[in-house]
């Protein structure tokens, strides 16, 4: 049980039990359903309400030095968060029961992060955007709508001369597909395994995420026009658990997590350098490609993202230092991780399944 849910266990078992003036008789008193239900969407109000630290680390949160979004609410927003969903190589998505998918299951915990949860979710209303390969079930893609995410099913995007290092990695190159999100003007793609630790909405507005010109005087005559304009903000890959924090400066970066300009200009440049054989290493697919439209003395390269906005092999000192996402495998028990962090990812689950099974069972008591 977690620690909010034994807070309000206690707190509720504590409570005199006093009848309220309108609970009285039939005809002046509440329907029995309504006040069932009444009192489940209060019990999932006390939890919304409390955002305590998990860990109880007492962790500080410098400050992002980015201005954040001040899009109303009620508009819609310029921006969405994007992640990709292609089957699970290890599973059999036929037989295998949903909830066994892992990430599937890291889909609905970032989309509950992302949309729901108090100290993250999108105070601006931003909308979490799920590419999904036609190959994944419907029962996934239904769930994942009633979670609250927007789901976009896409056709798959390969090469034959391509040879992923892992089986896993096999479909990654669809990701490619967020770039015809041309509804939006900045785009932020997160693998489905990161954690959301600080709400995100500000990432969209910070100083490393604007427009830039290309330098078409470092255009390769055989790879299509350049853009007339791009954005690609991303962070120095740090492998181990062990490393420089905040990163150094380098040349080869993550794409599990990077924000971008939608353009279908863009677009075709990447599949027309797709198309080359062996135009970049294709052992890690999209994250290749990537690394080499936006190489450091190439066109278009690639902006260094504000550090604190997340990290990848990360340990407790990223997350004491205030690092806004973490990118991990949870999951994952052969990953040598500190079993401190490894419980924030699971108690986000909890938290997601409680509160969608909580307003399922309000909603139905109420029909």
């Amino acid at each position: 049980m977690s620690q909010d849910a034994s807070l309000a266990h206690i707190m509720l078992s504590k409570t005199p039990h006093h009848s309220p003036p309108w609970q009285g008789s039939a005809s002046r008193g509440m329907n029995k359903r309504i006040q069932a239900a009444f009192g489940t969407l209060i019990v999932i109000l006390f939890f919304l309400a409390l955002t305590f630290d998990p860990l109880n680390l007492g962790r500080k949160h410098p400050s992002s030095p980015a201005a954040f979004s001040t899009s109303s609410p009620d508009s819609k927003s310029p921006y969405a968060y994007v992640t990709l969903l292609a089957p699970n190589p290890k599973l059999d998505n036929k037989t295998v029961l949903d909830d066994e998918d892992e990430y599937f299951v890291g889909t609905r915990v970032l989309a509950y992060q992302l949309l729901h949860a108090p100290k993250t979710g999108t105070n601006t209303s931003i909308p979490f955007v799920v590419l999904a390969t036609p190959d994944i079930p419907k029962s996934k893609l239904e769930r994942l709508r009633k979670d609250g995410a927007t789901v976009k099913v896409i056709e798959k995007i390969s090469e034959s001369w391509m040879k992923p290092g892992l089986e896993r990695w096999r479909d990654m190159m669809s990701k490619l597909r967020m770039l015809e999100l041309t509804q939006f003007e900045k785009v932020l793609f997160m693998d489905a395994d990161m954690y959301i630790v600080e709400r995100m909405d500000g990432i969209f507005t910070d100083p490393t995420t604007e427009p830039l010109a290309p330098m078409p005087g470092l255009a390769v005559e055989d790879e299509g026009p350049l853009p007339s304009s791009y954005i690609f903000s991303a962070q120095q890959y740090m492998e181990g658990r062990t490393h420089p924090y905040p990163p150094p400066l380098g040349t080869y970066f993550s794409g599990g997590f990077f924000l971008c300009q939608p353009s279908i200009e863009m677009f075709n440049y990447y599949l027309t350098i797709a198309k080359i054989e062996d135009r970049f290493n294709s052992n890690a697919m999209e994250q290749g490609l990537l690394n080499y439209a936006h190489r450091r003395d190439g066109p278009m390269p690639w902006t260094d993202i504000y550090y604190k906005w997340t990290t990848t092999w990360p340990s407790m000192k990223e997350y004491k230092a205030g690092a806004h996402s973490l990118h991990e495998k949870w999951w994952d028990e052969k990953i040598p991780l500190d079993p401190d962090l490894r419980k924030l990812w699971y108690i986000a689950r909890g938290e997601m399944e409680g509160y969608h099974r909580g307003l399922e069972q309000a909603f139905e008591l109420l029909r």
